[in-house]
């Protein structure tokens, strides 16, 4: 199977991926006023909104894509004869174009925000503001988004030895940076973050307003095992945007191009454009059913008591869930019980993860230290994070995350955080192995070829010299 995937990365990786750093970026000249550079962020934002493959976020091509691959929550061997398109696995990923193309779309975009940061001249107006504020936050989650696809999972203490991503800064096409260490990105991440917040945007038509780089800030620290900061953060953005509660969820998470009160960015706002897309995306899911491993983390009550169960579980086992590509209050309320647990405060953990449960599942008992659910048998996750075996509570805590955020884009990093686990799966006769060094996809060949010093991640310098 690894010299089928080269053969593919050989072919679709060879594509350049230099011109992030074209002078035009859209065939014009580099803008000069304030509303111009606007005009480059609005360009950006657009596509986002019509649910465009940006990779910033994701749309139902990317999201459905990369929860298929992840093998987990869907049924490989049973997948309809319409479904022969579907990824199988996760070199289905590494081997088609979207390892390439996020590549090159995250640091075109990143060209643009470096136009916009380094090359605008106006300050001080509301316009130039919230544009400079824009591109910040823009460029910080771009590199947040690079970080987790193609470097490893961040090992806590290990940042000055990890690879990091190449890190361009400045507008200059003459610049090719080989990657940086882990922390250097980690801090540029948090960097532009915190200046996009500097500036306090509050224009939605913006989107990436104040509240959305620190749910993205949140994100990084969690991502980075900073537990002690992410639980200031969720706790402020938890009071300004509550989770749905039992009454409201099945309503609250309906499709809409309008943002719900438990949501703080999404795409598809401009839905009268994109149904057709989304429809897509929605029709996919007939023809793989859902998991017995992720069915495994509903009780026999929960079939009748737990609202997801009913909204994602039909008889016939073929998911539909609304597809949800954004950022919702209810990833914050997971990610402080997570990081409550991982300091070691059982009790707080214990109130978050049950705030949850109350608001999904009818009637549901609270879970103590003593009545917490033994660890699921088939669980593919074994350790947490940290490389610690679970602990009940850890297992409780990440098989409501498998619940909650199912089909969210969420599982496969779920599984490259959390040990990384190797599995395979079956389809058409033939085995499908999940390796570990696949949950990073490769930089592309291209860049290695090109630029002198640029180093490749593991796994794949094997397959190229093979």
């Amino acid at each position: 199977m690894k010299k089928y995937i080269i053969i593919v990365l050989s072919v679709l990786l060879c594509t350049s991926c230099e011109k992030y750093l074209d002078v035009k970026p859209y065939g014009r000249v580099v803008p000069k006023t304030a509303e111009e550079f606007s005009g480059l962020m609005h360009a950006r934002l657009y596509q986002l909104d019509n649910g465009a493959t940006t990779y910033i976020l994701d749309n139902a091509n990317t999201l459905v894509s990369f929860d298929m691959a992840s093998g987990d929550d869907f049924e490989v061997a049973l997948t309809t004869s319409s479904g022969q398109f579907m990824p199988t696995y996760l070199g289905s990923l590494i081997g088609g174009s979207m390892s390439s193309d996020a590549y090159q779309k995250l640091y075109e975009l990143i060209r643009d925000c470096n136009i916009v940061i380094n090359e605008m001249k106006e300050e001080g107006t509301q316009l130039s503001d919230i544009t400079r504020a824009t591109a910040y936050a823009l460029r910080g989650v771009a590199y947040y988004q690079l970080m987790r696809m193609y470097c490893e999972a961040p090992v806590k203490g290990q940042f000055a030895q990890q690879l990091g991503m190449s890190m361009v800064t400045n507008f200059d096409v003459e610049e090719r940076p080989i990657r940086s260490a882990m922390q250097t990105t980690i801090s540029q991440i948090e960097a532009d973050l915190q200046k996009a917040i500097s500036y306090h945007p509050a224009d939605d038509l913006y989107r990436f307003n104040e509240n959305v780089c620190k749910g993205y800030l949140a994100r990084l620290y969690f991502w980075t095992e900073q537990w002690e900061k992410v639980v200031p953060l969720t706790q402020e953005l938890l009071k300004t945007h509550p989770i749905l509660t039992l009454d409201n969820f099945e309503k609250g998470m309906k499709f809409s191009g309008t943002l719900g009160s438990n949501q703080l960015i999404k795409a598809y706002r401009n839905s009268g454009t994109t149904d057709q897309e989304y429809t897509v995306g929605i029709q996919s899911l007939k023809y793989r059913p859902i998991s017995a491993r992720f069915l495994s983390h509903f009780t026999i009550a929960d079939t009748a008591n737990d609202l997801r169960y009913r909204m994602y579980v039909p008889q016939s086992r073929f998911a539909t869930k609304p597809l949800f590509c954004g950022l919702r209050s209810e990833e914050f309320l997971l990610m402080q019980a997570e990081s409550y647990a991982h300091q070691g405060k059982d009790a707080e953990a214990l109130a978050s993860l049950n705030s949850l449960r109350a608001a999904r599942i009818k009637d549901v008992t609270p879970y103590t230290m003593s009545n917490l659910p033994a660890i699921n048998a088939q669980e593919l996750i074994k350790v947490d994070a940290e490389g610690k075996s679970l602990t009940p509570l850890m297992a409780a805590i990440l098989s409501e995350r498998r619940k909650e955020l199912f089909l969210e884009g969420d599982r496969f990093f779920e599984m490259k955080r959390n040990g990384t686990p190797e599995f395979w799966s079956a389809f058409n006769g033939r085995k499908y192995t999940t390796y570990k060094y696949m949950y990073t996809f490769p930089i592309p060949y291209i860049d290695i070829q090109t630029i002198e010093g640029m180093q490749q991640n593991p796994g794949y310098t094997e397959l190229v010299s093979q």
